[in-house]
């Protein structure tokens, strides 16, 4: 039975509240310091006294220490939470089920341990500033605004006020239903496009040419009619809403409104109609930073509500350093061998396998045959601890997987899918996963034993799918484990090549290999079959 992991994104945060917290005292004294600094030139303008020089440089310099001082702060603390999701996302991707994982792919990964964890990492660094400048320097500079000009002074503000709510709450809007829209419409362009080019010959077949004519030119026309109606009720609304927000607007505003006032209060008008307008300027920056941190989290917070693979008790050491030898002790077990008794797995409801009762005859070749969607894959993830079952037990020999730690499974059962990846590194690199301390000369030999003939500094990247294959084949054999599960080994070589890897698994020493394959020829010369049909064995 698969487990699951709690907030994650809440652990990794715990530990950096405190620092949080104090950076945003620290940020809204900082503020307030910046607001003290314009009522202190106020006064000098109201009544020159060497004094308000003094107040304030003082606050000038509270200003730029307690922001520095925030900053440390607020970029040690999210330090801290970055590293500390990493390692919680990483504990938890290494427990991953291995349908989870083809779910999720590569890109959906790195998504969510790179640029997921960027944009949270940015709004805990960004986060005790914004709070700061959202709402303390804008209500300090309103209150002094009032108490220098009183109410009056706050005309000044209308303008941008109302320019404001405009740019960050209706323009969002239509731009989000504008940009639905325009998908959609883009969509049918890409589907019509297809239909007339990469379907030329079907459309051909069947007299549709003209129809996805039809359909492309009618979708180029509505993108066109909605690009041309973004512009005029969003982007040109836009760009009036940010001229009226720009600063020499506030100040015409302010010298209508205070053009009869003494030169005291225009100034207080000035400089605090200004102060309080600063912050909506960066507004948006803050709140793209908050919106794609809310996105970041919700697709982490999925990602961690995921069920986890049973982790097993912990290693009592470290990992073997050469893993030849780590294996060594599986391999002389007598029945180094999975057993299933009575396993079923469910997916969704409905029965992928089972229930199962299989013994894995050891040192032998078993292969395992059956019509697509047999249950083939499936039973081998079991074997290869890619997946818990829901019902039933698993054992190497006569020790559960349960009773073994899941970070050494692949010392004891070494797994290659039909569709290995490879690092963008040199073919050495990527055996040497397998086997650190191997030599040059074992790692050439494991290469032979799979008739993958390149050199060991040749990039692994460019290998063809057969290549890539016979690599992870190679990374295999090096790890010694006692038990290979290999999904379709053969399934992108040619049949001279295919022949040669099978005589290399015939022919090992102390083995136990199941393969799975469509290849009745080679399912034929194996030591053992297993014919699985719509999840169950039956021969």
């Amino acid at each position: 039975m698969l487990t699951s992991s709690g907030s994650g994104i809440g652990r990794a945060l715990h530990g950096s509240v405190a620092r949080l917290v104090t950076g945003i005292g620290c940020a809204a004294l900082a503020a307030g310091a910046g607001v003290a600094l314009l009522a202190a030139v106020v006064e000098f303008v109201r009544a020159p006294d060497l004094r308000w020089v003094w107040w304030g440089a003082l606050a000038l310099v509270a200003a730029g220490a307690l922001n520095s001082l925030s900053s440390w702060l607020a970029h040690g603390a999210e330090a801290e939470f970055e590293h500390r999701l990493r390692r919680i996302l990483a504990a938890h991707v290494s427990r991953l089920p291995t349908p989870a994982l083809a779910r999720l792919g590569a890109q959906g990964l790195r998504t969510r341990l790179d640029g997921d964890v960027s944009a949270l990492h940015h709004a805990v660094a960004h986060l005790p500033g914004e709070i700061a400048t959202v709402l303390i320097a804008p209500l300090a500079a309103l209150a002094l605004l009032a108490g220098y000009a009183g109410p009056t002074g706050l005309l000044a503000l209308v303008p941008a006020a109302l320019a404001a709510v405009f740019r960050l709450v209706v323009i969002p809007r239509r731009s989000r239903r504008f940009a639905a829209d325009q998908g959609r419409t883009v969509g049918r362009i890409v589907t019509a496009v297809d239909d007339m080019v990469r379907g030329a010959v079907i459309t051909q077949v069947h007299g549709d040419e003209s129809g996805a004519s039809a359909r492309y030119a009618t979708a180029t026309r509505e993108f066109g009619h909605g690009f041309r109606t973004w512009v005029g009720r969003v982007a040109t609304p836009a760009a009036v809403a940010t001229a009226l927000l720009q600063p020499s607007v506030t100040l015409v505003a302010a010298f209508c409104v205070g053009h009869r006032m003494p030169v005291w209060q225009l100034t207080a008008v000035c400089v605090f109609a200004l102060a309080a307008l600063a912050p909506v300027l960066r507004l948006g920056h803050g709140l793209d930073y908050l919106g794609a941190a809310r996105d970041a989290a919700r697709r982490i917070g999925a990602l961690l509500t995921e069920p986890l693979l049973h982790p097993g008790p912990a290693e009592d050491g470290p990992a073997p350093q050469d893993e030849a030898a780590g294996a060594t002790h599986a391999a002389g077990d007598p029945k180094p061998a999975p057993v299933l008794a009575a396993v079923t797995v469910r997916e969704g409801g409905r029965r992928l396998v089972g229930p199962l009762n299989l013994t894995i005859t050891p040192h032998a070749v078993t292969a395992v045959t059956g019509p697509s969607g047999s249950g083939k894959t499936t039973l081998l993830r079991l074997l290869g601890r890619g997946t818990d079952p829901d019902d039933g037990t698993i054992g190497l020999g006569d020790t559960s997987y349960r009773d073994l730690p899941l970070e050494s499974m692949a010392r004891r059962v070494a797994t290659v899918p039909q569709s290995p990846g490879v690092l963008p590194r040199s073919v050495r690199e990527n055996l040497l996963l397998a086997r650190p301390h191997a030599t040059d000369p074992e790692l050439r030999a494991a290469l032979a034993a799979t008739a993958l003939d390149v050199p060991l500094d040749a990039p692994a990247g460019p290998l063809s799918g057969g290549e890539r294959q016979r690599l992870a084949l190679a990374r295999a054999l090096l790890t010694q484990a006692p038990v290979l599960v290999l999904d379709e080994p053969t399934s992108a070589l040619d049949p001279d090549t295919a022949e040669a890897v099978m005589n290399t698994l015939l022919a090992l020493p102390g083995r136990t290999v199941v393969l799975a394959t469509h290849d009745h020829a080679l399912a034929a010369r194996a030591d053992h079959r297993i014919v699985l049909e719509h999840g169950e064995v039956v021969a």
